[in-house]
């Protein structure tokens, strides 16, 4: 009676952290060594502690009270809406006009995108597999969520599908959001090459000039940007800067993964076009819904993120530490992947990243199955998730052995 028609039948179900406190009475109850669990996206070292970095302790430890106690502006402070950018666009940030917004994590970029660039009803694109918060999200802006098949059958990303998808929605609604998880697309691990990048971008082009009157956003979702190839991260980047003034480029870059601070719900939404008065009158919109939303984003995590920034010493063992990190993991799912493709364990085609998928009709039985063999993952619509940043090294071995019996 009390909830508005909207909002009735609004309930998502969180199948990640539901395993992961199924995986967590497991480990209490078994012993943290008789237990798999590939459930959620925290890299952790092979004791199963969060994997921390040492530059960003160093930079934790300088900041006085003070200077983080306090709210930050709505948009986010002055230094990290100048720093963020840099950093993720690295040679390209003059290329073009850029605004910035600190938002709650990449979560927090997305649904301002979600929310602004669509009207009620409007669908966004994006892959067939997808993180399952991209759902609940078009749910709870009153969008719709429309896919794509994600890979063709040489294990390539669907540029033309994407682009096909995105034209469909753009004659439906006279606008379009397309949104690509990239590099180490969660749930699969695959990864858009350079030429992939430079593809997308002439099909989008091509389509932009087609209709110049209707407006296309392109939105990179790059949660796990360290974790790729940075060749590729460089060349997606490199793409997108000389584009038709109707598409406009977006990114979500987020703490979480590359400073490895979950909590601290820190990210950026960076914004791209070549229209410098435009530009200006999106952040005032982005800073707007943030303002009416969570109000403001933490002021900790845009600090640090400045601290290392601004210290080339600390910036330098940052970036070292990240490749460190992100080679151990890949190399667990590169492991993982090997040994599944030699026991002919379907998988999705990983290159990158926290996590692979293997597809399946029955993933919510499948995991079941895979639990009575005291294996936590997650079951999800086209597949079961495997989180390996979260599974110990030894525990990779074999692995693949132990999912076949559960096929």
């Amino acid at each position: 009676m009390h909830l508005a028609p909207h909002a009735a039948d609004k309930v998502f179900r969180d199948r990640i952290f539901e395993m992961a406190a199924r995986a967590n009475a497991a480990k209490a109850e078994r012993g943290a060594r008789d237990v798999i669990d590939g459930s959620i996206g925290i890299l952790l070292d092979d004791q199963g502690e969060p994997a921390m970095l040492p530059a960003v302790e160093e930079a934790t430890r300088r900041l006085a009270v003070k200077e983080v106690a306090t709210y930050a502006p709505t948009a986010g402070l002055a230094s990290f809406r100048e720093d963020a950018p840099a950093y993720a666009l690295g040679e390209t940030i003059d290329r073009a006009p850029t605004g910035c917004v600190a938002t709650a994590g990449a979560t927090g970029a997305l649904r301002l995108c979600i929310w602004n660039m669509l009207e009620q009803d409007d669908a966004f694109v994006t892959h067939d597999f997808f993180w399952s918060p991209y759902g609940a999200i078009a749910k709870d802006a009153m969008r719709r969520l429309e896919t794509f098949p994600t890979y063709l059958s040489d294990h390539s990303f669907n540029v033309a599908g994407a682009v096909e998808k995105t034209a469909e929605t753009l004659h439906r609604q006279g606008r379009a959001l397309l949104i690509v998880n990239t590099p180490c697309h969660n749930p699969t691990g695959i990864d858009l090459s350079a030429a992939e990048a430079r593809a997308l971008r002439d099909g989008l082009v091509a389509l932009a000039e087609a209709h110049p009157d209707k407006p296309i956003t392109l939105f990179i979702d790059a949660a796990y940007w360290e974790f790729g190839d940075e060749a590729a991260n460089q060349a997606l980047v490199e793409a997108f800067c000389d584009l038709p003034a109707n598409l406009l480029f977006c990114m979500a870059y987020t703490l979480s993964k590359s400073f490895t601070r979950y909590g601290f719900r820190t990210g950026a939404l960076i914004m791209r076009h070549r229209d410098a008065a435009f530009v200006e009158q999106l952040t005032k919109v982005m800073q707007t819904s943030v303002r009416s939303t969570w109000s403001n984003t933490c002021r900790l995590g845009q600090a640090i993120f400045s601290t290392v920034y601004r210290d080339p010493e600390l910036l330098t063992c940052l970036r070292e530490q990240q490749r460190e990190f992100a080679a151990a993991c890949n190399q667990k799912g590169s492991r993982f992947a090997a040994d599944a493709k030699r026991l002919g364990v379907p998988l999705s085609p990983y290159r990158y990243g926290f996590f692979a998928t293997i597809p399946s009709n029955e993933s919510e039985a499948l995991a079941e199955r895979m639990t009575a063999d005291h294996m936590y993952f997650i079951p999800m619509k086209k597949g079961v998730r495997l989180a390996f940043c979260s599974i110990p090294a030894r525990q990779i071995d074999g692995l693949a052995e132990k999912i076949a019996r559960c096929l």
